[in-house]
């Protein structure tokens, strides 16, 4: 405890003085404050397109100790008709779900000094039915009021219009923003005042060996033809996709890539039982306002959904005499427990043991991996269903966080594997590894060191120009303590998964 203090307060120090050095060099828009959190530029970013820089910094993107800015500049036109388009889908559809992507130009900077633009970037709003909202308020004669935040997606190698067989279509096309395709930004909710829920519950998953998301910060500015509008911190988080699969797992055997499927409540829950209906599965199609519970998200026009219906036919016929050979030969098993500690430890209400919920499948060598996502509602914060914020359910078995899932025996990837008496023990292994006090990952103090990192590299910028969203970084004012949080789970977590391994 003594070191993990020493270092924190040498963290504390570099991290002050990095800020005090980032705010006078770094950021070098000037902006004058005027009505509805708008700015008007008055000094143009001093911007290098470097495409070495675009290439290789996939690393800084995702360090936290770096501070990061986009400004995206929209055309007027291109901005109305993104809120133009969104309203026609939400006439049609009862909902602003839209996908269709709109052209804007980017400005990248940190405090590497590194600076970025890139031209021609595909851009799209994100988000579920209750959280995708318009980019803008309005009064009730349709008169834009202001500016509200909401989720979006950057597309690097979107090609627009451009015949496929023209130079733009294939540079566009080629074309990698920090080695990737996409990049995702999701708004942190003022709720949220400790800022990194989110990110720490990434962070975490990461570091207990499950494949997912790299996430960090950065600060966001919409720029309309001249007016700057402080958007707010966002979550950018590297998008769960073909280059994604190919990052961390390469390609099988045979050169090709598995099946990726996204699986969220949708049409249903996504309990993997033999059950759902027909039209839960395939390949979504926004234009026509629907999405799949089991969204295929490669090999959409070659697949036949076979590996994915074979799994969910083996997982569910645990009668068969050699049922544990079955699943170690279709599922990454070991990852999918490490994955079972943390969502328990996070206590996320809207996983796939709590809400059949929020993860993905991924088909390697014909193996499924289990890939969960979108944790903001978690580590003490947000959504409770079950009560104390999950701290005290069973670490076993407990009930789902809404009825109409039925039962834990309903969800047959958790039930039908934690009642196989060596990978429950392993899961409760996880738990106190996870959980040890002197080297476990479920540590009160990281998730203090990333909120302070966090704090002093953005909280003074979003005051200082009145940013959406997220204005004051506190602690206290979350809807519980995270010491407390962390502490409570893990004493908890540690008594009961050493009586049930007794």
């Amino acid at each position: 405890m003594f070191k993990k203090m020493m270092s924190l307060a040498i963290l504390l120090l570099g991290v002050l003085l990095s800020a005090c050095s980032l705010f006078t060099t770094y950021i070098t828009t000037a902006v004058t404050t005027t009505s509805n959190n708008t700015t008007e530029i008055t000094d143009n970013l001093n911007t290098t397109s470097t495409e070495d820089i675009v290439d290789y910094s996939y690393d800084n993107l995702f360090d936290n100790q770096i501070y990061k800015k986009f400004v995206i500049h929209f055309s007027k036109t291109n901005f109305f008709k993104l809120i133009s388009d969104m309203e026609t889908y939400n006439d049609e559809f009862g909902s602003y779900r839209d996908n269709t992507i709109q052209e804007v130009d980017i400005d990248y900077t940190d405090s590497l000094g590194n600076t970025i633009s890139m031209n021609e970037v595909g851009f799209r709003t994100k988000g579920n039915v209750f959280s995708r909202v318009l980019p803008v308020t309005k009064d009730e004669q349709g008169n834009i009021t202001g500016y509200q935040q909401v989720s979006f997606q950057l597309e690097f190698n979107e090609t627009f219009t451009y015949l496929e067989n023209s130079t733009q279509y294939k540079e566009l096309k080629d074309r990698r923003g920090f080695d990737l395709e996409q990049l995702n930004f999701k708004y942190i909710k003022a709720s949220d005042s400790s800022g990194i829920t989110e990110m720490m519950a990434y962070k975490l998953y990461n570091e207990a060996g499950v494949v997912t998301s790299k996430t960090s910060f950065a600060i966001i500015y919409f720029d309309i033809e001249g007016t700057l509008v402080p958007y707010g911190l966002f979550l950018v988080q590297e998008p769960i996709d073909d280059v994604f699969v190919k990052r961390y797992f390469g390609r099988d055997q045979d050169g090709s890539v598995g099946d990726l499927y996204k699986c969220v409540w949708q049409t249903e829950p996504a309990k993997l039982t033999p059950d759902y209906n027909e039209w839960s599965l395939g390949v979504s199609d926004y234009e026509e306002g629907y999405r799949k519970t089991y969204q295929l998200k490669t090999n959409k026009e070659t697949s036949n959904f076979s590996q994915f219906t074979s799994f969910v036919d083996k997982l569910n016929n645990n009668g068969v005499i050699n049922y544990q050979n079955v699943l170690e030969q279709n599922l990454d098993v070991d990852s999918l427990l490490r994955a079972f500690a943390i969502g328990f430890l996070i206590g996320s209400p809207d996983d796939y043991r709590s809400d059949a919920n929020n993860y993905y499948l991924y088909f390697y060598e014909n193996k499924a991996i289990y890939i969960p996502f979108d944790m903001d509602q978690c580590l003490g914060y947000g959504w409770d269903p079950l009560g104390n914020h999950g701290i005290n359910l069973d670490v076993l078995i407990y009930q789902p966080s809404q009825s109409n899932i039925g039962s834990a025996s309903d969800l047959p990837l958790s039930y039908n594997i934690l009642s196989i008496e060596e990978y429950r023990n392993l899961y409760l292994s996880y738990l106190i590894e996870f959980t040890n006090p002197d080297n476990g990952i479920f540590d009160y103090q990281d998730f203090f060191q990333e909120f302070t990192k966090a704090k002093y590299l953005y909280e003074s910028e979003i005051r200082a120009n009145n940013h959406l969203g997220l204005y004051t970084f506190s602690i206290i004012q979350r809807d519980m303590n995270p010491q407390d949080y962390y502490t409570q789970k893990a004493s908890y977590v540690r008594t009961h998964a050493q009586e049930y391994l007794n």
